[in-house]
């Protein structure tokens, strides 16, 4: 298991990214969920994940990638899922989510 880490990017005109490293489950939900809100609060209308280097996301990841972008596009904003691929990929299409998120290659 490779616990999640994230480090906040470029921030500007309203738009904030982030890059996620290691896995999105029970155990890192809640910090994820945190950080988007965190930049939510700060004046982000919208948040770009980079998932290049994320290696496992559950449906409790799922879940909190949900709320946060049902919160953004209530106030005009989005989440843009970037460099989604992989076992992550698999389970957003699995879901039918693929259809719900924002995801740019």
């Amino acid at each position: 298991m490779r616990s999640l880490s994230i480090t906040s990017g470029d921030s500007s005109s309203g738009i904030i990214a982030l890059g996620l490293v290691g896995e999105i489950d029970l155990s890192s939900a809640d910090l994820l969920v945190a950080t988007i809100n965190s930049a939510i609060d700060s004046g982000a209308r919208s948040v770009v994940l980079d998932f290049s280097e994320v290696t496992f996301i559950n449906s409790t990841g799922l879940g909190a990638l949900v709320a946060a972008t049902k919160r953004l596009r209530s106030d005009g904003g989005d989440l843009i899922l970037r460099h989604f691929r992989g076992i992550p990929a698999s389970a957003l299409a699995t879901t039918g989510l693929d259809r719900f998120f924002t995801v740019e290659s």
